[in-house]
């Protein structure tokens, strides 16, 4: 109930009273990771590995700012630590602060049990396809994701050309898997420079309506005012309301967009679906409280 308030209040404070104090927060613990994937050169960024206290007092910020949902990420979050705090004592303080939602965005290959309220784990095809992108992983992330009692475990699927042709496939299989309670869906993003990765424009609405196709079959978590929002191109991009930290700096919507060079191609689809909530798109605010 208090999430509904805080949302009902939340709105109404940004449609009637132009309101836009943060809404979503994105702490970067570290830029380590044990991956080495096709698409991301983070691992390449300096170290920006924050100590607990620091991590404290970004909490305390955002919190103070009027955020409510904290994104943890990295680098790989499941390996940050600083003697003797881990992860979870950072889960643990942003859920006493009184953040209602924290949830974790990770590469899945470590064990997946946390007090976080969402984990959201990346894979990115089937098996073949996925090593290729991301190293040989995918067995032991699946493996994780069966063995991991957490409730509420989505994938994100970032969609590029070596990957595009297995979508339906890929919903077919993770339909079978109980552990996991959908999928959404994100577009190669051309952060560090074009590449082989990329899709263009007409390629990507193709995939966005095979989505909402398989939207009515499988457990596809983005929303088809999302989707379609997605086929336009008329979400707002570089979205104020939502923040990142990273070594002392922060930034707004995200800390790759180059200044707004790279917004036009922007693939977080997730994004898209903020905006669709905060333009009361009832199907956006539906499958933003399944997580939020």
């Amino acid at each position: 109930m208090k999430h509904l308030i805080y949302g009902i209040t939340y709105l109404a404070n940004y449609w009637f009273l132009g309101k836009s104090s943060p809404l979503i927060c994105g702490l970067v613990l570290h830029n380590k990771c044990n991956l080495r994937c096709r698409h991301c050169t983070v691992v390449d960024r300096t170290e920006a590995s924050m100590n607990f206290d620091e991590v404290v007092k970004v909490i305390d910020s955002f919190y103070s700012d009027g955020g409510r949902c904290l994104y943890l990420q990295g680098g790989e979050p499941f390996i940050w630590h600083d003697n003797p705090y881990t992860m979870e004592d950072v889960v643990r303080y942003a859920k006493k602060k009184g953040y209602y939602t924290v949830i974790i965005y990770t590469n899945g290959t470590r064990t997946l049990e946390s007090g976080a309220d969402t984990i959201f784990v990346s894979v990115d095809g089937l098996l073949k396809t996925h090593d290729s992108l991301r190293g040989k992983s995918f067995e032991r992330i699946l493996n994780n994701i069966q063995q991991s009692h957490h409730p509420s475990i989505y994938i994100n699927y970032t969609i590029n050309s070596v990957n595009k042709s297995v979508v339906a496939d890929f919903c077919e299989y993770v339909d079978k898997i109980p552990q996991i309670r959908g999928t959404f869906f994100y577009f190669h993003t051309p952060y560090y420079g074009y590449d082989e990765l990329n899709l263009d424009t007409s390629v990507k609405n193709d995939v966005l309506l095979k989505l909402l196709k398989l939207k009515k079959q499988y457990k596809i978590l983005n929303s088809t005012a999302g989707l379609k929002s997605a086929i336009r191109n008329d979400w707002k991009k570089k979205l104020d309301i939502c923040q990142v930290y990273e070594d002392g700096e922060y930034f707004t919507c995200c800390r790759e967009n180059n200044n707004g060079a790279v917004c036009a191609e922007c693939g977080y689809l997730s994004y898209a679906e903020i905006d669709q909530t905060l333009k009361l798109k009832p199907g956006a605010i539906v499958n933003a409280l399944k997580y939020f």
